[in-house]
């Protein structure tokens, strides 16, 4: 016993008990915190990348190994007709590789992307109109245009809609123009230079498809394997058209790109990206030669 009126310590299980209270009350205030930030980052439109370095480094940026793929596959077709679903500092650089960077055959390269993010879609405008302020010394300001896209469905009715396609007529291989197809799937809301044009290279990179809320990529895959099977099939089967499938590691992009590009199909594959080439050799009233993926 202590005498006089000085203080008592604790004993040392005590002190560890109120330790254990704080750490946990505080560990408690930072899971509300982060959970508070998540869910009002979802509720809005998709994070924009940092255009201002152009570095890559935002949520699904491409790999290195991943850019080199498309980068060589862009480069061996250019010039040519380029069509991109999604938009990112990454991704609009393609613009002027395919433009040939000055090489003086960039009349013959058209880039299109297509994005459902005003807020990328006015930062990607801002960095072409500053290319073409500077008097045409970047290529890629000439050639490209952004299209704004509305998705009507998410990355959760990935499986419903791939059912109901499977039983639907209207989502067989299309013998027509794609903005004419009565299948659900297919983006028919998009600008007819989209629709009606032919692409030599598309690339599915967007819309973003991370989280279950979020828009799907159910519709960009289907409508980038209808508009390379429309365009081999108006050159009389002679021409192959290259598609790129970005984030194949998630179960939306995995199965949407074997159900309509076809394991056939599958030429190269490095991290997350397989590629693509499409032509005319599969069955007239389907997609592939083999019969549907079995989704257990």
């Amino acid at each position: 016993m202590h005498a006089g009126g000085g203080s008592r310590m604790l004993p040392p299980k005590q002190l560890l008990t109120i330790a254990i209270v704080i750490f946990s009350t505080l560990s408690f205030i930072k899971l509300l915190l982060i959970t508070s930030s998540s869910s009002g980052s979802s509720s809005s439109s998709p994070r924009s990348p940092a255009w201002d370095t152009g570095n890559g480094t935002a949520r699904g940026a491409l790999a290195a190994k991943e850019l080199a793929l498309l980068r060589s596959l862009v480069a061996a077709r250019a010039p040519c007709r380029l069509l991109v679903f999604g938009l990112s500092p990454q991704l609009l650089a393609l613009a002027r590789l395919n433009s040939g960077a000055g090489s003086g055959d960039a009349g013959a390269a058209a880039t299109a992307f297509v994005t459902d993010s005003a807020e990328d879609a006015d930062a990607a405008r801002r960095v072409l109109a500053s290319g073409r302020k500077a008097g045409g010394a970047r290529a890629d300001s000439a050639v490209a245009v952004v299209h704004r896209a509305r998705y009507r469905d998410a990355a959760s009715e990935a499986w419903p809609l791939l059912r109901r396609a499977r039983g639907s007529p209207a989502c067989r291989r299309p013998t027509g123009a794609v903005r004419r197809s009565g299948c659900p799937l297919a983006l028919t809301s998009l600008p007819r230079e989209v629709l009606d044009a032919r692409w030599d290279v598309v690339v599915v990179d967007g819309p973003s498809g991370a989280a279950p809320e979020e828009p799907g990529r159910m519709g960009a895959i289907y409508t980038a394997a209808a508009l390379a099977r429309a365009t081999a099939a108006a050159a009389g089967g002679g021409d192959m058209v290259d598609v790129a499938v970005h984030d194949v590691d998630r179960t939306v992009e995995r199965w949407y790109a074997w159900e309509y590009l076809c394991e056939d199909n599958l030429v190269a594959a490095k991290g997350r990206l397989w590629h693509f080439r499409v032509g005319t050799g599969e069955p007239p009233d389907a997609f592939c030669n083999t019969g549907p993926v079995k989704i257990l």
